[in-house]
């Protein structure tokens, strides 16, 4: 007897679905893992997108994994002249079991910066049935995990550096966009300094350019960004 959950029809309301999520969902849809069924993938962005605008900072009644927000973070809510940001960092599907070797369940991870600068961010986790692409079990809230970075908050980290760092908009002087290159690397943060304290989020830069016309190549511009408190540093080391 056919499988009605892969019949035809459905198969082909899948392919609709996918084929219908806007390109807004291109960077999500990058980060799904390769080895899910088309079926699946499509439930896994149509829980992304029912859950891409947060109304709260902390979802009520999450579980609290480590240490709890601040009490007033609690009780934060989006409004339209300050809304919730949230970036989808990680997809984690279940390891297969004994008996049961088809993934049926999969760890969706957003992290949300905290509305006000300066202050660290929460990840919030998900565990999601991929057959149905509803949410099973509790959401969880994690004050010091070290999730990764997004594709989007990665673009826009780079995208101030161009802007605000000095040495790297004089490395792209005369240069077209392909001839200059960079590379990074995601920090975590264990010790209090002037500019960092545990659980920023920062980022390493290394940008690099081809040789000049003199045949020179340019020194490499290192830069460090703290997505959390807004600011850029040379790594003059």
């Amino acid at each position: 007897m056919a499988n009605p959950a892969f019949s035809p029809g459905r198969l082909a309301a899948v392919g609709l679905l996918l084929a219908a999520l806007p390109a807004l969902w291109a960077a999500d849809e990058r980060m799904l893992p390769a080895s899910l069924s088309k079926e699946q993938k499509a439930n896994l962005l149509q829980f992304l997108k029912e859950n891409e605008t947060p109304s709260r900072y902390v979802p009520k009644g999450a579980k609290v994994v480590d240490a709890p927000p601040p009490a007033a973070d609690a009780e934060i809510t989006a409004s339209k002249d300050r809304p919730i940001k949230q970036y989808t960092v990680q997809i984690t599907p279940h390891r297969p079991v004994p008996g049961e070797e088809t993934v049926t369940r999969a760890d969706v991870y957003f992290y949300r910066p905290n509305p006000v600068k300066g202050k660290q961010g929460i990840t919030v986790k998900h565990t999601i049935d991929l057959t149905s692409g509803k949410q099973v079990g509790e959401t969880e809230v994690l004050t010091k995990a070290h999730t990764p970075v997004s594709r989007e908050e990665l673009n826009e980290a780079a995208a101030a550096v161009k802007e605000k760092s000095e040495a790297v908009k004089k490395l792209y002087q005369g240069r077209g966009a392909g001839d200059v290159r960079w590379e990074y690397l995601q920090m975590k943060i264990n010790r209090k300094s002037d500019q960092f304290e545990p659980g920023d989020r920062v980022l390493r830069f290394v940008f690099t350019a081809n040789p000049s016309d003199d045949g020179k190549t340019p020194t490499p511009v290192r830069v460090l960004v703290n997505l959390t408190k807004d600011l850029i540093i040379p790594d003059n080391r």
